[in-house]
């Protein structure tokens, strides 16, 4: 009986010094965003997030603004006959994120260790292993390799993907940890919706702790109330989009009616 409950507390107190390391682990890095909350109104072209807080000494530091993943529906174009370029197939992108920005230390030339998944996942190469593509009837597609590259060099274009070579700064070193500031620039094209900012302290390639800061994005103004009309009274909306078409026509009649007649 006495080796039972010698067993036993020997168990317990093993798991307790395991999550006292996970605990501390944990703890190692700590992060505030500036804003987290982004308001859309009629004027938004894009803003900038602060992200600061504090990291053990020996490490640096990589930052992500991320949006939720979602399933995108796409077309794939090919050509027909080597001639046409024409819609072959439609495919399904899943566990997509609207955005993605990853801000690297200008000075990291290698960041990724060779081996290292959890911090391929923190850059964008790491999507490809979490995006998978399935074909209109669900079946997924074993080499879905090529879509992949081709999805994610199209967010790319758009703005809405970014590897950033970024500035960041350092402060003293205090109780073997150092103070970190940077910025994330955020596109113009965003939707409304919770996003995640994900901070990683990382030395020699290895993550020694990471932390994750919530970012609510809302429309406000103008771009909240064609929303509301769009979702909320279709035939309202409508008739508005009509009536805006016929006097931007009427407008742009007149005005090359004025030019025409000098």
């Amino acid at each position: 009986m006495k080796r039972a409950y010698l067993f036993v507390n020997i168990v317990a107190a093993m798991i307790l010094l395991v999550c006292s390391f996970v605990f501390a682990a944990e703890q190692q890095v700590d992060v505030n965003v500036q804003p987290n909350n982004i308001k859309i109104d009629a004027l938004y072209n894009g803003t900038s997030l602060t992200v600061m807080g504090n990291i053990p000494a020996e490490s640096d530091v990589i930052a992500r603004f991320i949006g939720t993943p979602s399933d995108l529906h796409m077309k794939e174009k090919g050509k027909v006959f080597g001639l046409l370029w024409m819609n072959l197939d439609s495919l399904t992108f899943k566990n997509v994120p609207n955005v993605c920005i990853v801000c690297t230390p200008k000075d990291m030339t290698d960041p990724v260790s060779p081996g290292n998944s959890e911090l391929e996942r923190l850059q964008l190469a790491g999507l490809k292993n979490d995006v998978k593509v399935e074909s209109a009837a669900g079946v997924p597609l074993k080499d879905d390799g090529n879509n992949v590259e081709e999805l994610l060099k199209l967010k790319k274009q758009e703005g809405l993907y970014r590897d950033l070579k970024q500035e960041i700064f350092y402060g003293p070193v205090s109780n073997g940890m150092k103070a970190f500031k940077t910025e994330i620039p955020i596109p113009s094209r965003l939707s409304p919706g919770k996003y995640t900012v994900e901070v990683a302290a990382v030395d020699n390639g290895e993550i020694l702790g990471r932390a994750v800061e919530s970012v609510n994005v809302e429309l406000v103004g103008f771009p909240a109330f064609l929303s509301h009309l769009a979702f909320g009274s279709g035939a309202i909306y409508g008739v508005l989009a009509t009536i805006i078409a016929i006097l931007g026509g009427l407008a742009i009649g007149m005005v090359f009616q004025s030019k025409g007649a000098h």
